[in-house]
């Protein structure tokens, strides 16, 4: 039985390298396996350039949510700060496009897992039917499609989303740990793979320039590309939503997000470098359609048996399983709070007895993910969730202005350096791309879904008041205690470890593309 005589509060048990391998994993996976690879076949080595320029753009973004997260470690991330800091309206309508972002980039990460799943059935001498086409169930339903590709590609996305909900049922100790293993497993299965295919680089692949493949002359072309790139740095927010589960938060929330973003450019490049330098020039341009870009670049260079099956392993068993924790534990925070505050129904804002995990929302998670894998189209789902999260994220550098405007004695542990003009710089910045990056398909998911979020908050929220309950949830979740001197030093020790480590990495990646110019 349920104990009412108190409110429910989420338990904090995740420490420095959780929150980490949580950021990271919620970025590294389908954006640079697939919509965020196939850049490669349109950019070429130049696509270093669109990664920079993400690596720039998402700095700021990261230093602002590490301010925002220290002084106010809650559940729900933007949605708490924009609740706070500007008002509940805006709150709602950020909250209805994160938590779609994120369902849709689960959903697109299972898609993958599929693509890249197939593909190593084959490498290991099963005869599964693989296709570069989109199909949606509707497709299957007119008959436009054999059913047997359709339900390769569905059914082993369906199972993967139904695992990871399950894992994020059992609460988020599950989460962590999973997490650090196929974190780790995919580094391990990156290293290895990358020491098996090495002799195979040709490095003038990496800056020969073929028909077609180059930096885009057209702006729309540039930065739509740009974007689909920039999605490959997206997700860096996602431990903020779990604000309320992070032991000492104060320190371990600004770390993290930190450190995750040098993490992060190091995998992209080192990756981008590899699919450059695997590639033969002349299939080149055919990785821009390809649903599996780093398999069908190995099977245009020759090189099959246990490096494919390595590549496979590593992308569907690391870095798709690793991006799949938070994409579900992510958004059903985001659920539960709103079910807290009476925004969105109650039945969704219980915690668990036992698992002290957000169930009910995480089940909604799990049907909702399900609902945009029939669709079918991991570039379509891309170009949403990418344009959701964008707006989320304006929502989020507008809550930080409004934060230190309204609330400038707010007890800020860690402080974003030139904050106020790295907020208006990202407003700017983003804005700018959502426009230029304007996708005539996507747009209008996208208008759809605003104007639902709009609707709902005018016919069911408008004027409810916030329960007291959700008000003392809160005050539990920010009464956060500080570690102790030997504690202290544990947790300077380890972010020592950790932030050298990946500025290293991040350089060393850089380091490998400059040093294939010059020879």
């Amino acid at each position: 039985m349920e104990n009412n005589s108190k409110p429910q509060t989420l338990n904090r048990t995740l420490g420095l390298a959780e929150c980490v391998t949580i950021t990271a994993g919620a970025v590294i996976g389908v954006g640079l396996f697939t919509v965020g690879s196939n850049i490669v076949g349109i950019m070429g080595g130049t696509v270093i350039i669109a990664s920079l320029i993400s690596f720039v753009l998402i700095l700021f973004p990261c230093a602002m949510y590490g301010e925002m997260s220290a002084a106010l470690p809650l559940a729900g991330g933007t949605y708490s700060f924009a609740k706070r800091a500007i008002n509940y309206p805006v709150a709602i309508f950020e909250s209805w496009n994160y938590t779609l972002a994120q369902i849709g980039i689960g959903a697109s990460e299972s898609m993958a897992f599929s693509n890249y799943f197939c593909r190593l059935l084959n490498a290991l001498g099963l005869n599964v039917p693989v296709s570069n086409d989109n199909y949606s169930l509707i497709d299957l339903m007119q008959g436009e499609v054999d059913p047997a590709v359709f339900w390769w590609r569905a059914i082993p996305a369906i199972c993967l989303f139904i695992l990871f909900t399950y894992i994020s049922y059992r609460g988020i100790e599950m989460n962590g740990k999973t997490q650090n293993f196929f974190m780790f497993f995919f580094w391990a299965c990156s290293l290895v793979w990358f020491a098996t295919v090495i002799a195979k680089a040709d490095f003038s692949s990496v800056t020969e320039m073929v028909a077609g493949v180059g930096i885009p002359p057209e702006i729309n072309a540039f930065a739509q590309a740009v974007l689909l790139v920039l999605w490959c740095f997206f997700g860096y927010e996602t431990i903020v939503g779990m604000g309320s589960e992070v032991k000492f938060p104060q320190l371990t929330l600004p770390r993290a997000l930190l450190i995750s973003p040098f993490c992060v450019l190091a995998v992209n490049l080192l990756f981008q470098w590899f699919l450059c330098a695997l590639t033969p020039a002349e299939d080149l341009p055919a990785l821009a359609e390809s649903a599996a870009p780093y398999a069908d670049a190995m099977q245009y260079a020759g090189i099959v048996g246990l490096p494919l099956v390595i590549l496979c392993l590593g992308i569907t068993l690391g870095g798709d399983f690793s991006t799949m924790n938070p994409c579900i534990a992510g958004p059903a925070r985001y659920i539960y709070i709103m079910a807290e505050d009476g925004n969105f129904p109650k039945y969704f804002g219980k915690v668990h007895p036992k698992f002290h995990s957000p169930h009910r929302a995480v089940v909604l998670c799990g049907v909702l993910g399900i609902f945009f894998i029939l669709s079918g189209s991991i570039k379509i789902v891309a170009l949403m969730c990418s344009y959701n999260q964008i707006q989320s994220y304006i929502i989020g550098f507008w809550s930080f202005l409004a934060l230190r405007k309204k609330e400038p004695d707010l007890n800020r542990p860690w402080r974003c350096p030139a904050g106020t003009f790295g907020a208006w710089f990202s407003i700017i910045c983003f804005a700018l791309l959502l426009i230029l990056a304007y996708d005539p398909v996507a747009i209008w998911y996208n208008i759809i879904w605003d104007a639902i979020a709009i609707l709902y908050y005018l016919i069911f929220v408008r004027k409810r008041p916030i329960p007291q309950e959700a008000i003392d949830v809160e005050a539990l979740a920010l009464a956060t205690a500080d570690p102790t001197p030997e504690e202290k030093d544990k947790l300077d020790r380890q972010y020592k470890r950790w932030r050298i480590g990946s500025i290293c990495f991040a350089a060393a990646a850089v380091l490998l593309f400059v040093i294939t110019w010059i020879i």
